[in-house]
């Protein structure tokens, strides 16, 4: 049964914000600190009183992310970045010695390795401290837009338990039998939904028939697989790098912790009916399979193809009882069509765009979301200015300027999973990289960067996720044609012909270039 509570909102200038994730969690610290008076509803209890296990995927920080945190205090963002590993290019596991393929120019240009849960916790800590109200255990029933600003209905439990002294003392139910209450919201500010993929707000605003939404669900799964510090430092790994074994339709991946053990990542199809690639003989290997068939089963699939990563994950036993009885995550693509309804509600984040992880940028877009809405309520609806008709015109300019660059990032992340499966390990791909990194560091660099670059440490100068995968697409034109002049990844700087690069980038680059406007000086990893 539920019990009815009625908060009325208080406060000059109010923002709720549903969603404690990352995103939603960053964009209260630094709304809070602008002055608004913020309050953030979370379906799950406190993440800070919740032990790390099962099924998390490491998160890469690059610096197109990381702008966002200039946002906040120089220390704030100095501990947070503590929490990283620097990561400088991907380690291919393809058979015979590992081969390095650096990311950027040199190594001044890397990521962070970061663990998503000790993030979250540092990141609702922050908001909690910056003077965020924070309501854990607030599930999300419904959604009415008829008034100025959003009514929300929440089913939330009796017992303030877990809320560590965020609730308004009213909330403090004193009926302790554990049944869900009713609690009804009145928003006196807009709603920022900041919930996932799997967005409550999202469905209910859908559902109003304010957001049309496009969903599709990857044939592959994934589940966590843990390299045990001692086995990681016993076998080598090199910390500097992202750890992958390419084999055609699954692949393992691993990323550096803080504490020297690896967090690692099986990506695999979910049925063996979903083989997409007939000639890999590894095709037919699904979750489904070695789920069904047990310990003894993934034992065996792990000694057919990740031989070379058994002494990684701390032996075959181990790593077989991890892969049978691990959670099993789900991939996918989220694309809502609109993002704004008038100045009462917004999607951010993962609620508004969710993506395959394969190019890193999921969390790193949602970073940019907050960079991009914070400026343009800086601009039309400040604390001291605010109204519905400014929200209304700061919401509206965020979905014009995101939903392209959100849209350019899903398509790319969608190729890149392609590219780590397969073509990671394709010797002409390498040498292609390898072309690539050369004109890079040619005294051609300075009209020339990689998509990768651009996307990763882009964000200023125009050099936006659609304009990065527009330049990219010629730019990889670019590379297959002076790859033909060279003879192997080892000799792509010597033979690399400079003339025949600087003619090509003049013909075909940088008319695009100069028609997108972009300055490829600010592709930097600094923030």
């Amino acid at each position: 049964f539920f019990f009815p509570f009625l908060d009325m909102a208080d406060g000059s200038q109010p923002i709720t914000i549903v969603g404690a994730g990352l995103v939603g969690a960053l964009l209260a610290t630094v709304l809070a600190r602008r002055g608004y008076r913020v309050t953030v509803y979370e379906r799950y209890g406190d993440i800070r009183a919740i032990p790390s296990s099962g099924r998390s995927i490491n998160l890469v920080a690059t610096a197109r992310g990381l702008r966002a945190l200039t946002l906040l205090p120089d220390d704030v963002r100095a501990r947070l970045l503590e929490l990283g590993v620097r990561v400088t290019g991907r380690v291919i596991h393809a058979g015979g010695e590992p081969i390095f393929q650096r990311y950027g120019k040199d190594d001044s240009e890397f990521n962070y390795s970061i663990s998503r849960y000790e993030l979250n916790k540092f990141l609702i800590s922050e908001a909690e401290a910056a003077g965020a109200t924070l309501r854990f255990g607030h599930r999300l029933l419904g959604v009415e837009l008829e008034g100025e600003y959003p009514v929300l209905t929440f089913a939330a439990p009796h017992e303030a338990s877990g809320q560590r002294g965020v609730l308004d003392s009213a909330l403090h139910a004193e009926d302790n039998t554990g049944a869900e209450r009713e609690v009804v919201v009145r928003c006196g500010g807009p709603v920022v939904a900041a919930d996932g993929g799997g967005s409550a707000v999202r469905q209910a605003l859908s559902s109003a028939g304010a957001c049309a939404v496009h969903s599709s669900l990857l044939d592959s799964g994934y589940k966590e697989m843990s390299f045990p510090r001692a086995a990681a430092e016993a076998g080598g790994m090199a910390r500097h790098g992202l750890h992958i074994w390419p084999r055609g339709s699954h692949m393992l991946m691993g990323l550096a912790n803080l504490d020297g053990s690896f967090t690692g990542t099986i990506y695999m199809l979910n049925q063996a009916g979903d083989a997409t690639l007939a000639d890999d003989a590894s095709a037919g290997a699904s979750f489904e399979d070695v789920e069904a068939q047990g310990v003894a089963s993934a034992a065996a699939f792990l000694e057919a193809h990740y031989a070379t990563a058994l002494p990684l994950l701390g032996g075959v036993e181990a790593a077989a009882r991890q892969l049978a009885e691990n959670p099993r995550g789900i991939l996918g693509t989220v694309r809502a069509r609109q993002w704004a309804v008038g100045g009462k509600a917004v999607l951010v984040g993962d609620a508004a765009h969710a993506i395959v992880p394969f190019f890193g940028q999921g969390m790193n877009c949602g970073f940019e979301d907050v960079h991009e809405l914070v400026r343009l309520l800086d601009e039309h609806a400040a604390p001291a200015v605010a109204s519905p008709a400014g929200y209304a015109a700061a919401f509206a300019a965020f979905e014009a300027a995101r939903k392209p660059n959100a849209d350019a990032i899903a398509d790319m992340a969608l190729e890149n999973y392609v590219e780590m499966q397969s073509s990671t390990a394709d010797p002409q791909f390498r040498l292609c990289k390898a072309v690539e990194n050369a004109l890079e560091n040619s005294p051609l660099g300075a009209r020339f960067r990689s998509r990768y670059a651009m996307v990763c440490y882009g964000g200023a100068g125009n050099v936006t996720y659609a304009n990065a995968q527009a330049l990219g697409r010629v730019q990889w034109e670019i590379v297959l044609e002076l790859a033909k002049g060279v003879s192997s990844a080892e000799e792509a700087a010597a033979q690399l012909d400079v003339a025949q690069a600087e003619r090509l980038l003049a013909e075909r680059l940088e008319p695009l270039q100069k028609e997108l406007q972009v300055d490829l000086a600010t592709v930097s990893h600094a923030a």
